[in-house]
């Protein structure tokens, strides 16, 4: 007899550092200005909802000074972005990501993401990036 596979389950920690690290990732490879701007936009929608779930739940981590500069520089669309502020949102990204998941690796969790999202069937088209905040939105709602 064979049994279901078990779904791969994410804890709200776990979902808010792979979307912050693949928010960095998109950043750093962005080829042209539309891509640029998407990345830009996509961190934008995700440290707003990143603010609000801090708040709501009383987190100290990322502080609401890091929170509003990341949020000010992401609405930009690139416009007056310097070099050294991109370079200060890819590495907070990547610093807040690491402080959330206690000192565990990375990459597997990361790898755990893409399999959630794939098992749930890449649902409606929606991108990695775009589905990570939704599971945030979810996951905030139901603790």
């Amino acid at each position: 007899m064979e049994s279901a596979p078990i779904p791969v389950r994410l804890t709200l920690n776990e979902s808010t550092a792979a979307a912050l690290a693949e928010a960095a990732d998109d950043l750093c490879s962005a080829c042209d200005t539309d891509h640029f701007v998407a990345a830009l936009d996509i961190n934008h929608r995700l440290w707003l909802t990143l603010s609000r779930i801090a708040s709501a739940k009383a987190w100290l981590d990322p502080n609401r000074h890091l929170a509003d500069f990341v949020v000010s520089a992401s609405r930009t669309a690139g416009r007056g972005l310097s070099d050294d502020k991109l370079e200060a949102l890819v590495e907070i990204n990547r610093e807040v990501s690491k402080r959330l998941t206690s000192g565990r690796a990375l990459p597997p969790i990361r790898q755990r993401a893409k399999l959630a999202w794939q098992e749930r069937g890449r649902p409606y088209g929606v991108p990695l990036e775009r589905w990570l905040i939704a599971e945030m939105e979810r996951q905030a709602k139901a603790h």
